[in-house]
């Protein structure tokens, strides 16, 4: 369950992983003059089965929040509110799944970091 309504965030960075890599690092230093809350959701997905997506953020060199987003639509959030000077990493990385399908393309996960108002 997640504290956000979509019309109430501003996507801050994009990123993926699959056959284009296999680590995405995104970086987004918070401007704001009110406290917002940081997601990191799958936005897109068409990873083959043997190949999924693990996610971390990071908020002034502290994890704050991890998590499986392979399935699209699935997200991480920070836990409290961030403030004007935070500096947020999001860590994407694709992983095997360790199931019996073996795939000859891994297929591509797109994610985007979004700031977010309280509402």
């Amino acid at each position: 369950m997640s504290d956000y309504k979509a019309d109430s965030c501003v996507a801050v960075a994009k990123g993926g992983v699959g056959e284009s890599g296999a680590s995405s690092f995104l970086l987004h230093k918070v401007d704001a003059t009110i406290k917002k809350i940081m997601v990191l959701r799958n936005v897109n997905s068409n990873l083959c089965g043997d190949t999924g997506a693990v996610a971390m953020l990071v908020v002034n060199g502290k994890p704050v929040a991890q998590g499986n987003i392979t399935k699209k639509g699935s997200s991480i959030q920070t836990p409290a509110t961030v403030g004007s000077g935070d500096v947020v990493v999001a860590i994407v990385h694709e992983l095997p799944t360790f199931i019996e399908i073996a795939c000859a393309r891994h297929g591509e996960l797109s994610v985007e970091l979004s700031e977010c108002d309280l509402v």
